[in-house]
């Protein structure tokens, strides 16, 4: 059965090609060097999670079916329990510290994020009585899942400009083909720099210098999710440290830092929504949420990066 996410291949195609103002001309200069391909790969394969790769002898960007259902799934579910689970009692002043399961909306939510976080065991069809890009089984769901779909497709961009990057940027010989086991220490540096350096290219094609601050929050959203998915598919917690890649909580810090966001408003509701995904992290894998009151949202988010780096000095490389 074809996978809801397929309704969306036009908005990732579109996104992706329509960053700014010159990213046409610049695809066009891509691939009429042979740089890039003119094709995008898409692997409908009922396979667990792959993240998207880029390929040295097809030049293309290829894209995983199963990957794209898990992130607008994982986006949906969290953002929905964010939203309805954590901002609205806040506003309301009857938050007490715990995410509570009392709608059906929010019942619905975590069962999606159940399903999306299992396809990094293995492949499970998505159930459409669940929420889903293709059909809506409520006014509130439609609401969510069409505000889900822009955050969607700017992530799915964000994550192609980092293939862009490698495939553009003269890469070739440091990311692709290259035996891993046996790198010195120092070839990892230069692997672990250019991942950030794609990492840069892909946040400078979606937010520019001249955006105002509610479209860096909302573009920086995309990234966010991004980033705070990468940390709920890896198989184990340690993990999250990386041999060849910036650690992941290093990349979502990196981003939030990056972001630099001005108002109150703003820097909360992303210092506490990457906060809510880290301890969805310790929750998963059984780690002891640390509990306390903090200053600010900040503080918070630290705390649960403190415990992060207690499992990456606890474990070494797979």
């Amino acid at each position: 059965m074809e996978s809801p996410i397929t309704v969306l291949w036009g908005n990732i195609v579109h996104a992706f090609e329509n960053a700014d103002e010159f990213s046409i001309e610049m695809h066009r200069k891509a691939t009429g060097s042979g740089r890039l391909s003119k094709s995008i790969a898409y692997d409908n394969r009922k396979n667990k999670i792959r993240t998207p790769y880029a390929s040295l002898e097809t030049r293309q960007i290829n894209l995983q079916e199963t990957y794209l259902s898990h992130l607008w799934a994982f986006i949906y579910s969290v953002f929905v329990m964010y939203e309805e689970g954590i901002q609205k009692p806040l506003i309301n002043n009857t938050f007490d510290g715990a995410l509570k399961f009392d709608t059906p909306l929010l019942q619905r939510a975590k069962a999606l994020f159940d399903w999306s976080v299992s396809l990094t065991d293995k492949y499970i069809e998505w159930d459409e009585s669940l929420p889903n890009p293709r059909t809506h089984h409520s006014e509130q769901e439609k609401f969510f899942s069409e505000k889900v779909n822009g955050i969607f497709q700017d992530a799915v961009a964000y994550l192609m400009f980092h293939e862009f990057a490698h495939l553009t940027q003269k890469h070739d010989s440091f990311f692709l083909g290259v035996d891993m086991r046996g790198l010195s220490t120092t070839e990892l540096a230069e692997r672990i720099q250019i991942e950030n350096e794609a990492d840069q290219y892909a946040f400078d094609m979606l937010i520019k210098a001249t955006d105002d601050e509610k479209q860096k929050w909302i573009k920086g959203l995309s990234i966010l999710f991004v980033m705070c998915s990468a940390l709920l598919i890896v198989p184990q917690k340690h993990n999250i440290k990386q041999r060849t890649h910036p650690d992941l909580d290093n990349r979502l810090l990196n981003i939030l830092i990056k972001l630099d966001l001005k108002t109150e408003k703003a820097q909360f509701y992303c210092w506490y929504l990457c906060g809510f995904a880290v301890r969805f992290f310790l929750l998963k894998h059984a780690v002891e949420v640390p509990n306390g009151k903090y200053e600010t949202a900040q503080d918070a988010f630290f705390s649960y990066l403190e415990e992060l780096d207690n499992i990456k000095g606890s474990n070494g490389w797979l």
